[in-house]
Order: structure tokens, then sequence, then C-alpha cells
């Protein structure tokens, strides 16, 4: 097997950095401060509208049963110096968002700070700093676009990373202008252009650490009754920014990428609406030929509200994307998600979502013998939240995830048990 998964095996060594909490100047108790006030305090304040300033503060504490995802029947102790793989993480947040008309021109704005902390591997905290703004423009009501930004800074999934106990972080980032023309009261001309930046700060197997430069062109219909149909055609290049995975013959950092998209929506009824999306990708490489890859992606969608206090979304997909390894070049996922939200009293909602995704590996470089290994993941999730004031709730999550696979070092079972309180004024 291509790339198989390792396992630190050095020990954590060393006590706990004495200055962890000085190393953000108390910003990481600020979340949930900011939300023992919030209790207290919700309902004279509960006054948040959607335009203006508004201040958002969450805190969260989870326990995974097995954060590195340790494939069953690897002693913790070997993999990770310790002797469970179970960890406890606190997550406290707090943002500002600002809205406001001008005119035709609209100004919206999302700030803000996560911290995670995590209680045993602490080498993984993280304080992200993220943000979403955007400039609606408009020089008449006709000719409207948008131009946006954002930073979206986590902690990264270990299920595909080859080396545990470092840290972790991803990065998300991606820059956009469009415009849109309508010509009538149906048919609307789109240009665009896109950067979009994705970093993982630990290799992962198969996927790279990218960026993404595309343009693009469009047309979209729309009808009375809320029908649309938009087709999109992107072309951009793009590059592979992993500047601590070794070079080899067959990994090459620069492609090309064209994009045919066909996107739908359809409101059947009043209370059912389908979605679909189809695009076809075909990416050719610079310099390794044996990379390049075509395939058409999709997804559809049925969203379902039979009562004023039930909704219920029935989703499936199957995407072919880069993953490039000495015995495969392509994966394909096929997945299904069905999601529920159950409005209980005035107060009370539960959430649930039931889930399965396969994955294979396809396309091997000429003379390689093909990636024998299939993946089937499981994901369940319920989710009870009580909101106690009009602008503040108190969340209580469970999920379960297992990957099945026919190569035993990659299975993997995880509990995680989840119990937040968030509010906005």
């Amino acid at each position: 097997m291509a790339h198989p998964r390792r396992a630190a095996r050095d020990p954590l060594e060393g006590a706990r950095p004495t200055d962890r909490q000085s190393r953000i100047g108390g910003l990481s108790w600020l979340g949930i401060g900011a939300c023992a006030a919030l209790a207290c305090l919700a309902a004279p304040l509960a006054l948040a509208q959607d335009d203006g300033l508004s201040l958002s503060a969450a805190y969260r504490v989870q326990r995974d049963s097995n954060l590195f995802r340790l494939a069953d029947g690897v002693n913790p102790l070997f993999a990770l110096g310790r002797p469970s793989a179970a960890e406890t993480v606190h997550v406290r947040s707090v943002g500002l968002r600002y809205a406001r008309d001008f005119s035709l021109q609209r100004l919206e704005a999302d700030i803000g700070l996560v911290d995670y902390a995590y209680d045993t591997y602490d080498q993984l905290d993280l304080l992200a700093r993220n943000h979403d703004l955007r400039w609606r423009w408009a020089i008449t009501p006709d000719l409207t676009g948008t131009v946006r930004t954002q930073r979206d800074e986590s902690v990264n999934s270990f299920e595909d990373t080859s080396v545990l106990t470092q840290r972790n972080r991803r990065l998300r980032r991606f820059q956009s202008v469009d415009a849109n023309w309508r010509l009538d009261g149906a048919w609307t001309l789109i240009a665009e252009a896109q950067e979009a930046r994705n970093e993982n700060q630990q290799p992962l197997v198969g996927e790279d650490s990218q960026i993404l430069r595309t343009t693009g062109l469009g047309v979209r219909r729309e009808t009375p009754k809320g029908s649309s149909l938009a087709l999109r055609w992107r072309s951009g290049e793009g590059e592979t920014i992993d500047p601590n995975r070794p070079p080899a013959p067959l990994r090459d950092n620069d492609f090309q990428q064209d994009e045919w998209a066909l996107d739908a929506r359809w409101p059947v009824t009043d209370k059912t609406r389908l979605e679909a999306n189809l695009a076809w990708i075909d990416r050719e490489h610079e310099r390794v030929a044996a990379r390049d890859y075509d395939a058409l992606n999709w997804r559809v969608s049925a969203n379902w509200t039979p009562s004023a206090k039930t909704i219920l979304r029935l989703s499936a997909s199957e995407d072919f994307s880069s993953y490039q390894t000495s015995n495969a070049s392509v994966t394909r996922t096929r997945r299904w998600t069905l999601n529920g939200t159950w409005v209980l009293t005035s107060k009370l909602s539960l959430q649930g979502s039931w889930g399965s995704a396969d994955r294979d590996f396809q396309r091997p470089p000429p003379g390689v013998l093909p990636d024998i290994r299939k993946d089937r993941t499981r994901e369940r999730l319920l989710s009870l939240r009580w909101a106690f004031a009009r602008q503040a709730s108190l969340d209580l999550t469970w999920q379960d995830s297992r990957r099945q696979s026919n190569v035993p070092s990659w299975r993997y079972r995880s509990d995680l048990l989840r119990v937040g309180i968030s509010g906005r004024f």
C-alpha cells in the first residue's frame, strides 16, 4: 500500500508550557467570559438585528474517544506515548458582525477569534483568526456583484494524516469578485474571478496543499415561480504548495483546470424543493501527464418541509478529486446524507443526521498495480438545542464515526460528546 499511515513513536515529553495562557494575553478566556455575561443579560439585551453591529460568543467542551483516528487494535502507548487516544477539547470563540446598506451598496463583515485548547495534547492548541468580508456592490439595480475575502483557520482532522502528535492546522483562504448583469426579468449574465488557497500544516496522504486561480463566465435563467438554471464555465491554473513534501518523479506541482458546471433549483411544491449540480472537471498537469484526469462530479438534494416544525433534507453525490500516491492519481467518493430538524417546543429543537461515504482509489500511473483499498465511513449525529433566551442557546451533541476498510490499518471508530453555550446580542 502506498504511503502507509505512520505514527510518531517518540513519547510527548516535558511539562505543559508555562506561558500557555499568556501567549494570547487572556483572549483564550474571553469567549467563556462573554458567554457567562450573556447568560445573565440575554433577556434585556436580546435585540440583535440583521443590520448594525452585533457580538457573538460561544464556549463548548467536547470529549473525543479517538482524536487521532487510530486504527482498531493500535496501542496508543506505542503510537502516541500515552495510554489513551481520547482527548478533551475546549473551544472558546468571540465574534463581531456588521451589516449595513448604503444606498445600492451593502457591506457585511464577520470577524472572529476561535481558541482551541487541548487538555493533554496541548501542542495542537490554536488561536484561529477568521473573517468573512463582503461588499455587495451595485451600479444600477440590474448591474450588481460581490467582492469577497474569507479566511477560515481550524485544527484539521487526523483521519488521513500521516504524522501524529504534531501541530495540525488547516488554513483556507478565498478571494473573489463577480458581476451580474440582469438582461430582463429572466436572464442574467455572470462574470467572475476567484483565488482559492488550501494549506494543510501536516501533509495529508494523497492530498496536496494547493492554490487555484480561475476566471469564469456564465448565464442564469430564473422563473417567477422560483426555479433557476445556471450554466458556468471556469478556467484557471493551480499549483501545489507543500514545501516539506519531498519531490518525486511522478509528482507535478503545476496544473491547468477547466470546469463546466450546471446548477438547477426547482421548487416542486410549497413544501418540496429539488436542487442539482453537475460539474465536468478537466485537469492537465504541465510535466506528468499520468496525473491528468477528467471526471463528472454531481450532487442532488431534496428538501421537504412537511410541517412548520419539521425539515428534512436528503442528498447524494459523487466526487472525483486529485489524490497522488505511488499507485493512484484520483479518488472517487460516493456519499449520501439524511438530515432532519424537529421543533419540539418553542424553546427546544432536535437535529439529527445519518450518512455514509464510500471511497476508492483509481488511475494508477503506468506500469503500477492499482490501489486495492476501499473505505466506507458512516456517521450518525444527534443534537438537542435549548433556546433558554431569545438570542442564547445551550446545545448537547453526540456524534458517532466509523470507517471500515479492506485495509485494516485504515479502520477506526470514534465517539464524540459535546456541550456548548452560545449567544448573540
